[in-house]
């Protein structure tokens, strides 16, 4: 028992090994390709929102790596009422984005981008075309 946190702690830290060393590459360079690839387009694809839920896009200023776009990801995902959500980084324009499909009746855009801003990043809403 007395080593209880020690290894709740060593758990813990090998879980998150992939994202920090997704993010530990010299030059903005991603490790994982794959992540890196989902650019804005596959973020921006607005395909028709199902009744009840909502669409919010955003650009996200300060990631640099696949395990930005994978944290962002999961962030939302974990989020009370976010029933999809995506992010991605295009390393060639260095720009970030997300968006997540949600239940307006138990989240706001506000909240997130509230958890976006909790990784580090600075989120902006994009306008959704009607």
């Amino acid at each position: 028992m007395r080593h209880l946190p020690f290894r709740v702690l060593t758990v813990g830290l090998f879980a998150a090994l992939p994202l920090l060393s997704a993010c530990s590459n010299e030059g903005g360079e991603t490790s994982s390709p794959a992540v890196a690839s989902q650019t804005t387009a596959s973020v921006a694809d607005a395909a028709a929102v199902p009744a009840g839920l909502a669409r919010a896009e955003f650009d996200v200023q300060g990631m640099d790596c696949g395990g930005c776009v994978i944290g962002t990801r999961v962030a939302l995902k974990k989020l009370e009422g976010v029933q999809q959500a995506d992010a991605g980084y295009d390393s060639a324009t260095g720009k970030g984005t997300a968006w997540a499909l949600y239940n307006p009746g138990k989240v706001t855009p506000e909240r997130l981008m509230a958890a976006i801003r909790e990784l580090g990043y600075t989120p902006t809403q994009v306008p959704t075309q009607s």
